[in-house]
């Protein structure tokens, strides 16, 4: 079961409130609606709280019995609903009976108790050999998924959450199996995420992001043998740079500074343009500073 099927229901019956959590189906059972059109519209209701951040479709049961519901949106909000900071009382109880089964296993899966805190003292991570690359993504445990826009070093990564466009070094990412103490791995009790020792948060423009500086610090110094290997890694990038710029899945605001940052670094946002003047070597300066700062080095 994914999160994002799962349903947050809260039930308040003349003030006192019942928080659970079930499935799309379970759901429809319990508001127990006859009328055809008024459960699709109930249903429409509900289907427009996904992507959203706090917003709850509500149904009057009854004069006195109103019920808000919202599919999830990520193991955070799962944990402060199960807090209660949704609820309009702090009188509030979790109904794990009459919650759906699916979703009670999921709670175990992830670590979770029905008090919103994850316990890590109940599940077993096991490291899992994996490199990273650009333009590659990847499952967080925090539930969000990210992309890595720089490979500093095999795993000191330069990563932008795919939800917020925010920016993050990530030092010491490594992919980790996540199943429950106690119990075999299996398809459903697996959950595959990358965690990181240690992040260094840098906001969300990335035209004021010093990836070489970074690089410096947390990085792998390149192996580039000649002129070749330079214009090799150019293209790479300014490759990168465009696909970025059109994928839909990276947030507007992201997508122009991908456009913004390939005009810094190459003059043009055009593929002509751009092997034009890497043929006419334009762009040949960078490897003879890069050959200057080496020789100082030695």
């Amino acid at each position: 079961m994914d999160l994002k099927d799962m349903i947050l229901v809260t039930e308040n019956d003349r003030g006192t409130e019942t928080n659970m959590l079930m499935t799309l189906d379970d759901y429809k059972s319990f508001i127990a609606v006859d009328d055809m059109s008024e459960l699709a519209e109930n249903l429409l209701q509900l289907g427009r709280t996904l992507g959203e951040a706090d917003n709850f479709a509500e149904y009057y049961r009854a004069a006195n019995v109103t019920v808000s519901a919202r599919f999830c949106l990520d193991d955070i909000q799962l944990g402060h609903f199960l807090q209660g900071l949704y609820n309009d009382s702090k009188e509030f109880r979790f109904d794990k009976e009459a919650s759906s089964s699916e979703c009670v296993a999921k709670l175990k899966e992830i670590g979770m108790t029905d008090k919103g805190w994850v316990d890590d003292f109940n599940l077993h991570y096991e490291s899992v050999d994996r490199s990273f690359e650009r333009g590659q993504t990847f499952h967080n445990f925090n539930d969000h998924d990210y992309m890595v826009l720089e490979a500093l070093s095999p795993r000191n990564l330069v990563v932008m959450d795919m939800k917020s466009g925010s920016l993050t070094i990530a030092l010491g990412a490594t992919e980790y199996k996540r199943y429950p103490k106690d119990e075999k791995p299996t398809k459903d009790n697996t959950t595959i995420g990358v965690s990181w020792e240690h992040g260094i948060y840098l906001g969300s423009t990335l035209s004021t992001t010093n990836f070489k500086a970074y690089k410096r610090e947390y990085g792998t110094p390149e192996k580039i043998e000649d002129i070749y290997d330079y214009r090799a890694k150019l293209k790479q990038k300014f490759y990168f740079y465009q696909d970025m710029s059109k994928d839909d899945d990276v947030p507007k605001k992201l997508q122009n500074d991908f456009l913004h940052q390939m005009y810094e670094d190459f003059g043009t946002i055009e593929e002509d343009c751009f092997y034009d003047r890497l043929e006419d070597g334009k762009y040949d300066e960078g490897f003879k500073e890069r050959q200057v700062k080496e020789e100082k080095c030695r």
